[in-house]
């Protein structure tokens, strides 16, 4: 049985091969990183976290290692303090779960959420948006998440998984790669029409088509049903969270007609409205699943580990 780190480290690899930037690039960051890792002294080297020199997904960690062979691990969207409780009274009940993975970010992932924003510039420019713009869209943002999370109790959710002895990791970026590559291909191989077709096409994907049973499931937030399609992107769906309004007036200025995202914020759907720039909303919890079934399916064909769902997440296998 592997430990929680063997998993975390096969995730990773598995997501470098989903990014959207050259595997050269990835490379050429860490590079950088080993450069000004050894440039630091004192403090800052003692407590630098030293899985960035090798993990270049900083919102994708180990939260706590522990010492526990896994053979059953619980997956969900968001895993924090109260799922950490549900583990261990499920484990009361007779559960065996060794390990947690969640989604989204907590602890030194959260910290650092801001640092995988950068991956972001290389969506924009594949679709059409000059890499000068994409940066001035991209690192403002970037910034403000950094800000925004620096307030944040982070020793909460490691320091429960600590107590509980629940081994823990946070796979963000990881996941969200292999979600938004398996997007892009499924909608050019579609080829919808109109908004309606494009809705129809994200229904044909199990996630999708689950997540009806909540009401959470694909919307058009800016356009009509009618509306033809015309060039599609899909943005948002990696690298940490969505971007700010001003992403729409690159987007006109690129001929880009529909935007496909995870979620959307009311200021960029009152401007898309305005420019005439169509948003379909995938659905984030949907959107989420799949980009973690689809890392799931690699892992469990690595390693023999059973799943158990909570928190949100379906399992799909494929």
């Amino acid at each position: 049985m592997p430990k929680l780190d063997e998993i975390h480290s096969f995730a990773v690899e598995e997501g470098i091969k989903e990014d959207p930037r050259d595997e050269e690039k990835i490379e050429e960051e860490l590079e950088k990183r080993k450069e000004k890792y050894e440039e630091l002294e004192g403090k800052k080297k003692e407590h630098y976290d030293e899985d960035k020199l090798e993990n270049p997904f900083d919102d994708s960690k180990v939260i706590y290692a522990g010492d526990r062979d896994v053979e059953k691990i619980a997956v969900g969207i968001d895993i924090e303090t109260q799922d950490l409780i549900l583990i261990d009274r499920l484990n009361e009940k007779g559960e065996d779960i060794d390990a947690a993975f969640g989604h989204h970010p907590e602890g030194r992932a959260l910290a650092n959420l801001y640092e995988v924003m950068g991956l972001q510039v290389d969506t924009l420019e594949q679709a059409g948006i000059p890499v000068s713009q994409a940066e001035g869209i991209v690192r403002p943002r970037a910034e403000e998440v950094k800000k925004g999370v620096h307030a944040s109790n982070h020793p909460r959710s490691p320091r429960t998984a600590e107590l509980l002895d629940i081994p823990f990791m946070c796979l963000h970026t990881v996941c969200d790669n292999h979600a938004y590559q398996f997007m892009k291909n499924h909608l050019e191989e579609e080829e919808p029409e109109t908004l309606e077709d494009v809705v129809d096409a994200i229904l044909e994907v199990p996630e999708y088509e689950w997540s009806l049973k909540y009401d959470m499931g694909p919307e058009i937030f800016a356009g009509n049903g009618n509306n033809r399609a015309g060039k599609i992107e899909v943005l948002g769906f990696t690298g940490g969270t969505g971007l700010k309004d001003d992403l729409i007036d690159k987007m006109v200025e690129s001929g880009i007609d529909t935007l496909i995202v995870m979620h959307a914020k009311k200021e960029q759907i009152k401007k898309a409205k305005e420019e005439n720039i169509n948003i379909i909303s995938a659905g984030h919890m949907p959107s989420d699943s799949l980009g973690i079934n689809l890392l799931l399916d690699k892992i469990q064909e690595e390693f023999d580990i059973d799943v158990f769902e909570l928190s949100g997440f379906n399992r799909v296998e494929r």
